[in-house]
């Protein structure tokens, strides 16, 4: 600081030498010029290292705030494109999967199928069941069966004004009768709580098993329609006077987002 202090002292000497000589004309004109032009350059060149980080800096910070603002936007325009992007993608899933359905539908000639949306999944180590946007409004009765391609899901248990309860194959409660598609081994399809597995009860010990054969709806009884399947064996093993078979369904259970409802009577499959 004391050392500023006497540069700036130096040079207002020199100036008012500069002065008093222009005055009195003690030194020659060039000469004086000289002296004063060599006197005032180191001012010039500190006011000149002084002042140009500062322009500089403003210089920075106007192009930061133009960066912030061009971030801004872009960013607003890829925001307003991401949804655009997840409602294109929403509504072709949604068409993938009605048209899955619709084709599967036409296919069969359902004469009174119902389309329906899945609105809740309950799976739990006690029950497992989905809640669907179809009720008493759109004649849903009960045990009506719920189908999703060519896999049978469960059946209506409960209906309500808007809406149903359909118990899944996979709960503790759900019974089916079913046989295997190369053995002809018959059984009954037993749910109990896994989401992902269900058991081919009372099949003979002296029946043959086979690992990946399909397990089809019988038909037998007056709910579920023959010709449906139910999944494919992963595990078998003997115990006692029967198998004990584990199948897998064929239609991921935690995934599916809608189904179709059906009365046997009204549906052939094969």
């Amino acid at each position: 600081m004391l050392h500023t202090k006497k540069i700036f002292g130096i040079i207002i000497l020199v100036f008012l030498v500069f002065f008093i000589s222009k005055q009195f004309l003690f030194f020659k004109k060039s000469f004086l010029d000289n002296l004063a032009y060599n006197s005032v350059y180191p001012a010039i060149w500190l006011a000149n290292k002084t002042t140009q980080p500062i322009k500089n800096f403003w210089q920075r910070r106007s192009e930061y705030k133009n960066l912030i603002k061009k971030y801004e936007s872009q960013k607003e325009k890829t925001e307003q494109l991401l949804s655009e992007n997840v409602k294109l993608k929403a509504c072709l899933n949604h068409q993938k999967a009605t048209d899955e359905l619709s084709e599967f539908q036409q296919r069969y000639n359902f004469d009174t199928a119902t389309f329906a949306k899945i609105l809740v999944k309950n799976i739990t180590a006690t029950e497992q069941y989905f809640l669907i946007n179809r009720g008493k409004n759109d004649n849903i009765e009960k045990d009506m069966v719920a189908i999703c391609k060519h896999q049978i899901i469960g059946k209506v248990i409960d209906v309500f004004k808007n809406y149903s309860k359909v118990l899944l194959i996979t709960d503790s409660n759900s019974k089916i009768a079913a046989y295997t598609n190369n053995t002809k081994a018959t059984g009954i399809v037993n749910g109990f709580n896994d989401i992902n597995h269900c058991q081919l009860c009372y099949v003979n010990h002296m029946s043959k098993i086979e690992n990946n054969d399909l397990v089809i709806s019988s038909g037998q009884g007056l709910i579920y329609p023959e010709g449906f399947s139910l999944g494919n064996i992963v595990k078998h093993d003997k115990k006692d006077l029967y198998h004990n078979v584990i199948i897998k369904p064929l239609v991921d259970l935690k995934t599916i987002n809608f189904c179709l409802l059906i009365k046997q009577s009204k549906i052939k499959a094969f």
